[in-house]
């Protein structure tokens, strides 16, 4: 077996870092999103003996508000089956004020859970500013997580060459 991941690795099947995200779009609501990359399906089909394919692809939801999660245990958690090359999911409906970790996974059985990724924690927003004044609504463009820099970050040098103009000086004489 290990001489075929080497095999997989050789063939530019392994992905730099699998990663699952959940990122807010709204304040009871979240984008999950992945790489469809082909690894899964080789680790299922290799050390499992299953077909991906057969295989029931879901988005589990944990509510690990003020847990320490160890990927047993949490105040609840309700699956969504997803199809695995769609690569994003939106989930709605979420609880203000509560701390959420997402897993894609497949189900080999009924009961029987195998995570693929699992995302960072992700804290829903309070329903109000914290002194009562306003709404989130407010708030909600600075907590939303930014994809990508700002673009005129790539337009900034912080060393920069200035070449001495003689024009200058004859001016200022």
């Amino acid at each position: 077996m290990i001489g075929e991941m080497i095999k997989l690795s050789e063939e530019g099947l392994m992905p730099q870092k699998g990663q699952l995200k959940a990122k807010l779009v709204a304040p009871r609501k979240i984008i999950v999103f992945w790489e469809a990359s082909k690894l899964p399906k080789k680790i299922i089909e290799l050390f499992f003996h299953r077909k991906f394919e057969e295989l029931v692809t879901v988005v589990r939801i944990y509510d690990v508000t003020n847990l320490i999660f160890n990927g047993k245990h949490a105040h609840h958690f309700y699956d969504i089956p997803v199809p695995y090359h769609s690569e994003h999911w939106f989930v709605k409906g979420l609880v203000e004020n509560r701390c959420y970790i997402v897993e894609l996974g497949v189900y080999f059985s009924e009961i029987e859970f195998f995570p693929l990724y699992r995302s960072k924690y992700i804290q829903m927003p309070s329903p109000e500013i914290p002194n009562g004044d306003g709404n989130i609504q407010d708030l909600l463009p600075f907590q939303r997580y930014e994809d990508q820099p700002p673009q005129w970050m790539e337009q900034v040098s912080t060393y920069s060459y200035y070449l001495k103009s003689t024009n200058l000086e004859e001016t200022n004489e």
